[in-house]
């Protein structure tokens, strides 16, 4: 199944400091969906807690900068989940499962260097249970780096530039419920026009929190109608990631 963020009730939270020091930004930036404000730490234990996080789905951390072999670690009540960097990754969103209520939410982050996080949502998901169509782009799997490069008189490269890009994703959701179109697909809009970004995981079953996406600037929504009944839609979205 894949799922997408279609609520965030962790935008006004209180946040503490629990361990270690920023090296830059604060804390609240964490609620800012702007990535250019960012909270850093360069603490070898970084931590700090949402305060009454109420009835979850997912936690997702957005915007990520993180040192191969750092350990990011999530607690709540009836709730704990682990990960550990094996490399380059820009988010992580964790699926919780059955809505659990939170409660205190501790972020916890190990390691060495330095630790730098742009964004937080948390909340209720819509699941997608086609899932993934087939070319649909898996971006967090692929070098979303463009080169430019400069060649001397000989054919010899001698110049390089390099450029992270953020790549257009297309969603194709086929044979949906009407009812799925009235109702969820309008609190992801819902959410996606408060914030301008939804937190999005492919395969929630297969334990891999870094295989997901933060979604952005949605320049084309459609819901049409299916060939053969009424009862059902075709859905498509397009999207630039953070991947």
């Amino acid at each position: 199944l894949m799922i997408i963020s279609k609520t965030n009730i962790i935008a006004s939270n209180s946040i503490v400091l629990e361990s270690g020091s920023l090296s830059s930004g604060e804390l609240s930036n964490l609620q800012d969906p702007d990535f250019s404000r960012v909270v850093s730490s360069s603490s070898s234990t970084f931590s700090f807690t949402f305060d009454t996080v109420g009835s979850c789905e997912y936690v997702a951390l957005h915007g990520l900068n993180l040192q191969i072999g750092n350990t990011v670690t999530l607690t709540g009540t009836s709730f704990t989940r682990s990960f550990t960097v094996t490399r380059p990754i820009k988010n992580l969103v964790f699926y919780i499962g059955v809505a659990t209520t939170l409660n205190d939410l501790t972020v916890e982050i190990t390691g060495t260097g330095t630790k730098t996080i742009s964004y937080m949502q948390a909340g209720l998901v819509s699941h997608i249970a086609w899932g993934t169509n087939a070319g649909q782009g898996l971006f967090y799997l692929g070098n979303n780096v463009t080169n430019r490069v400069t060649a001397n008189e000989a054919g010899f490269p001698v110049k390089r530039v390099q450029e992270t890009i953020a790549p257009k994703l297309s969603l194709t959701f086929r044979n949906m419920y009407k009812d799925w179109a009235r109702t969820e697909l309008q609190e992801i809009f819902t959410l996606y026009n408060e914030t301008g970004v939804l937190s999005q995981l492919d395969y929630e079953e297969e334990n891999k929190p870094d295989e997901s996406c933060a979604l952005f600037e949605l320049s084309s929504s459609k819901v049409a109608t299916h060939s053969q009944t009424t009862t059902l839609v075709d859905i498509s979205l397009s999207f630039r990631v953070v991947a």
